[in-house]
Formats: C-alpha cells, structure tokens, sequence
C-alpha cells in the first residue's frame, strides 16, 4: 500500500475548506492537515476522526493532543 492512502481519505477541495472549531484560536487559522485516518489542526494540535470519508468534526469528540491534560467533568 502506498501513502497516496492518506490522501485519497477526504477529497483535497473539501479539505481545503474545513476548519479547526477550536474557539480558543479564529477559525481561518486552523488549517486542517491529513495524519492517518485523522485531520489534526496545524494550531492547536486537536485531531478529529474521518470515517468512511466523513470528518467528526463534533468539539466533545475531538482528540486532544499528548501535551493537552484533559480535565475530567
């Protein structure tokens, strides 16, 4: 298998229009970038799962980077 993988996992045109919903930085600088099955911020670091082409882009799902403690409720 080869890495143009990863990039066949969401088209290039959607991609180039999705955005980090972090609010703790504006919108148009969170650029999202292809690692693995995930689209990771290139602000913050938060990943957000692709599934069967579809982004989660749900805040509460989100997946905090390793240097992020995540307080519990």
């Amino acid at each position: 298998m080869s890495d143009s993988s990863n990039a066949d996992l969401i088209p290039a045109d959607f991609l180039a229009i999705l955005r980090c919903v972090n609010d703790a930085h504006p919108r148009d600088d969170g650029v999202l970038c292809i690692r693995g099955n995930t689209l990771v911020c290139t602000v913050c670091g938060y990943a957000y799962k692709v599934e069967d082409g579809i982004p989660n882009m749900l805040w509460d799902e989100a997946i905090p980077p390793p240097d992020v403690a995540t307080a519990s409720p």
